[in-house]
């Protein structure tokens, strides 16, 4: 299946039914609480939670990245790092695409945070300090996510891969005039997709609300761009609707766009809720 997802709407309405459905049965069958406690519900580790949320957004970010700006550019899209400066009408390039959903969530009542940091950073308030410059080392040297815990803060810490995974990404970064490295080639660890929340556990509730927090960051982030688009000269202008830069001078609606998000992270997210299930 290609990077724009074939599957029809309403089949993935279906699987986030399902998808419900699952909480649903965890929360019903949790241990029932003793008498004079607190209600007992569902519970999976933070660590496993910022790891479903680390999935979702890679596939969101792998898609903006390949179908969006890379197929786009190709089309004649404009995407800039000063996308959000009013005299500037384009899309922001992908690390601010993720920093608008990060911004969303700063801004939101889910105590979620969201962070893309390097060792090799083009703007320098993007290095790592600290206990997260220590663990990125490690991950450096092995390759793997980071999970540990900030006793200061009182939070869960999680640090995924970030890879260059498109053209668009390595050119961007190699070209940028601020940039600390100019040698990037594609599939290079170019820096970590960080993630922080309170505590060592969360309960289905809690994890619904990480990831729908998540979703609506993306989707303000999306909606933004398309206002942007809106601005064009006509002539100058894609056509929002169903098709993709790849099929020619087009960009998916919102719907479009969450749906191909949502068939690609879907089946992933429903198995590992599986395992959670099976493993209680």
């Amino acid at each position: 299946m290609s990077l724009e997802g074939k599957r029809p709407f309403k089949f993935w309405i279906i699987i986030g039914m399902s998808f419900l459905l699952m909480l649903a049965y965890l929360l019903a069958t949790a241990p029932e609480p003793l008498v004079g406690s607190e209600e007992v519900k569902f519970a999976m580790s933070t660590e496993e939670a910022l790891t479903l949320l680390a999935h979702e957004n890679d596939v969101t970010r792998t898609l903006y990245t390949r179908a969006i700006v890379g197929k786009g550019k190709e089309q004649g899209l404009q995407f800039s790092e000063d996308w959000q400066h009013q005299e500037v009408i384009a899309g922001p390039l992908p690390a601010l695409f993720l920093r608008g959903v990060a911004d969303y969530l700063t801004s939101s009542d889910v105590p979620l945070g969201l962070y893309l940091g390097s060792d090799f950073p083009i703007e320098s308030s993007n290095r790592f300090q600290g206990k997260q410059a220590e663990e990125f080392k490690k991950m450096r040297a092995d390759g793997k996510p980071k999970i540990f815990r900030d006793e200061v803060l009182g939070e869960t810490i999680g640090m995924y891969p970030d890879l260059a995974t498109a053209k668009a990404c390595v050119s961007c970064h190699n070209d940028h005039e601020n940039t600390t490295k100019s040698d990037w080639v594609l599939g290079d660890l170019m820096g970590a997709t960080t993630w922080s929340y309170p505590g060592d556990s969360v309960t289905t509730d809690e994890f619904l609300s990480m990831l729908l927090a998540y979703r609506s960051g993306v989707a303000e982030v999306w909606e933004r761009y398309l206002e942007e688009v809106e601005q064009l000269e006509e002539e100058a202008r894609p056509a929002v609707g169903e098709k993709w830069p790849s099929s020619g001078f087009n960009l998916p609606n919102a719907s479009v766009f969450q749906d191909s998000v949502a068939s690609q992270s879907s089946p992933y997210l429903v198995n590992e809720l599986t395992k959670l299930i099976d493993s209680n």
